[in-house]
């Protein structure tokens, strides 16, 4: 991560926040100018992802866009499955429930939430 502050720039790297998940602005940011409880942004690599149960989740509050860059992504939303390709995107409205997330090789995203409140991800495993 290359940081200036003094500058008023930041140079970073996807592979920098691997340990957020690809999340760099948001709520949960120790930066104070990247910390923000309006949106949370996030690039994401997530080449060959398998469903899990751990996929299937709402949101109580939030609305979340997903901008796809490259590859396709597979998902089930409220129960219909459909095929998200490389320029498409989905959004995700409160109280709808995401599943069975699947991307094929060489796919990566950006991910838009709004607005960035903690704890408003609910967990739906069986």
């Amino acid at each position: 991560m290359i940081k200036n502050n003094k500058g008023n720039f930041f140079l970073g790297k996807v592979a920098d926040f691997v340990t957020r998940k690809g999340w760099f602005f948001g709520h949960f940011m120790d930066d104070k100018l990247l910390r923000s409880n309006l949106v949370e942004v996030a690039w994401q690599d997530i080449s060959n992802k398998k469903s899990s149960l751990k996929d299937k989740h709402f949101h109580k509050k939030s609305i979340e866009i997903n901008i796809i860059i490259s590859g396709w992504v597979k998902i089930t939303i409220n129960g219909k499955r459909v095929k998200v390709n490389r320029g498409d995107f989905f959004v995700i409205y409160p109280l709808t429930v995401v599943e069975d997330v699947e991307a094929g090789p060489n796919t990566e995203l950006i991910v838009i939430k709004a607005p960035s409140i903690p704890g408003d991800k609910f967990l739906l495993s069986e």
